[in-house]
């Protein structure tokens, strides 16, 4: 009972903290001005963290937390490989951006690092409010041949975007999905695959990522739009009906961005028993995905911010 009443005092906080900064934000007061997008999605995954714990005890930040540290710190990296394809995409460039590096790093970090959070969180959700727990549908027959394709569907994906992006960028959003889900049926059939839940009949996860995926778009591009530092998008055509910065058309891509972050970080998890059973190997590892972080940072730095600002003088 006296968890469940701290549980429910940090719901009310979060909520608090959450129109506070909104409130803060309409007024120009710094830094929750600029950095309202990491403050309202941060409060946002603590607040439904809690309602996940209330209602099924499946919370990753609350049941979970060591769980969640992983989702956190490979989320970061996760996203900057989307702002690495940006650097030739072109699709999106950030504005009133902190000056300041020792500022403006932890900051990409920080809201790099809500990514997964809020999918998961979201997802977890869906499930424990009855949305899609189970829908039954024809069974896929997969194939060697199948897998095959996927495989070679995804590779070709990959390779359309940077050798021509202002026709095929749109497929960075999918490419993944046909690149990894057939690595990740082989390994985990019945339980992670896509394929293999469909092999199943089972729909209901693809269909909760799916809605996840908009639920999660809406939210960062309404939370986008109110922040001083924000980023605004250059997408070749449709680009003149837009809702909040985002051409009306690319909501499209959200759902499916949920299916990939789903499957890289399923594709993780089987990489990091490896990690964790040698010491080496993950030092190692953790030294070169730091350094991958620093470069990318920097790569925004030079690329992607159209313009900075002073925050905290």
């Amino acid at each position: 009972m006296r968890k469940k009443g701290a549980v429910l005092l940090i719901l009310a906080l979060a909520i608090a903290v959450h129109a506070s900064a909104f409130l803060l934000m309409i007024q120009g007061v710094e830094p929750v001005s600029t950095y309202f997008y990491t403050f309202a999605w941060w409060t946002y995954i603590v607040a439904l963290s809690c309602v996940n714990h209330l209602r099924g005890q499946n919370s990753l930040l609350l049941d979970t937390p060591r769980e969640f540290l992983w989702v956190f710190l490979f989320s970061t990296p996760l996203w900057l490989f989307f702002e690495i394809s940006n650097f030739r995409l072109n699709n999106w460039h950030y504005i009133g951006i902190p000056v300041e590096t020792y500022v403006r790093w932890p900051g990409y970090a920080m809201a790099f690092g809500t990514v997964l959070p809020g999918i998961f969180e979201t997802e977890t959700c869906l499930k424990n409010f009855g949305v899609f727990t189970r829908l039954r549908g024809r069974p896929v027959q997969v194939t060697q041949a199948l897998l095959a394709r996927f495989v070679m569907i995804g590779s070709l994906m990959m390779l359309l975007v940077p050798f021509r992006p202002t026709l095929f960028f749109p497929l960075v959003w999918l490419g993944w999905i046909f690149l990894l889900d057939p690595l990740i049926y082989r390994r985990d059939r019945k339980k992670a695959s896509l394929l293999g839940q469909a092999q199943q009949g089972d729909y209901a996860l693809v269909v909760r990522l799916l809605i996840t995926g908009m639920i999660c778009g809406l939210l960062w591009e309404f939370w986008n739009y109110w922040a001083s530092a924000k980023w605004v998008y250059t997408i070749p055509y449709f680009g003149s009906l837009k809702l909040f910065e985002m051409p009306a058309l690319g909501f499209f891509g959200f759902p499916f961005f949920a299916l990939e972050c789903y499957l890289l970080y399923r594709a993780f998890l089987m990489f990091r028993v490896l990690l964790l059973g040698q010491r080496l190997i993950g030092a190692v590892t953790a030294l070169l995905v730091l350094l991958y972080c620093l470069l990318a940072f920097t790569g925004i730095d030079r690329w992607t911010v159209e313009s900075y600002k002073v925050t905290f003088s």
